[in-house]
């Protein structure tokens, strides 16, 4: 009976922390981010007319890792932060404002709904 009133009570602790605790952090220039920022920078940089299936797939898979409220605000700093730094900027396109409306357009032209934006501007606090 004992070890059953144990089992019982470690259950329960390992629920509630699955409750306070819903995932591991997304952290920016994760795999997934810098994969979406290689294979689509063709097209943000405006060196292409449309995004290549190979990047409307990687950010599918990017956004996918943005589950909860929290980890799609967290992606949505993220890719802030990416679009605004020098490593994306090299090319065609060297000023990063000029990036961010073509990064807010692949989930339109990837056929996804639109989450946030790329614009420093925009605040993350208020995606769902």
């Amino acid at each position: 009976m004992a070890k059953v009133a144990y089992l019982a009570v470690v259950l329960v602790v390992v629920v509630a922390r699955m409750l306070v605790e819903p995932g591991e952090a997304l952290t920016c220039g994760a795999p997934e981010e810098q994969r979406t920022g290689a294979v689509c920078n063709v097209y943000t940089r405006g060196d292409q007319p449309e995004p290549s299936g190979e990047c409307c797939n990687a950010y599918r898979a990017l956004r996918a890792t943005a589950k909860t409220r929290a980890e799609r605000r967290q992606l949505c700093s993220c890719v802030q932060e990416a679009t605004s730094q020098s490593r994306y900027n090299r090319g065609a396109t060297a000023n990063p404002a000029a990036r961010i409306p073509r990064f807010d357009s692949l989930s339109e032209k990837c056929g996804l709904p639109s989450l946030f934006s790329a614009d420093p501007e925009f605040d993350c606090k208020t995606v769902n």
